[in-house]
């Protein structure tokens, strides 16, 4: 009698274990997605750094100018 008592139910087993497996899956993928996001991120700032110079500030005024079209007089 007690030695049943103390029988492993396989069923339950198996699902603990594939709990545990799903987890483990589970953080693995979600520590890549995080590690992923972290390298982009330094990415975009050196990026953003070696961009740093003098000429940027005429280049955005060359953008502004050409994304904005010049206004035709009313007087003609």
């Amino acid at each position: 009698m007690v030695r049943r008592q103390s029988v492993i139910n396989l069923e339950n087993f198996k699902r603990q274990y594939a709990r545990r497996r799903w987890k483990l899956s589970f953080s693995i993928v979600s520590f890549c997605n995080h590690l992923t996001r972290m390298m982009k991120k330094d990415y975009i700032k050196q990026q953003d750094d070696m961009r740093d110079c003098e000429s940027d500030p005429e280049e955005e005024a060359l953008r502004r100018r050409a994304m904005r079209p010049r206004r035709r007089s009313t007087t003609s």
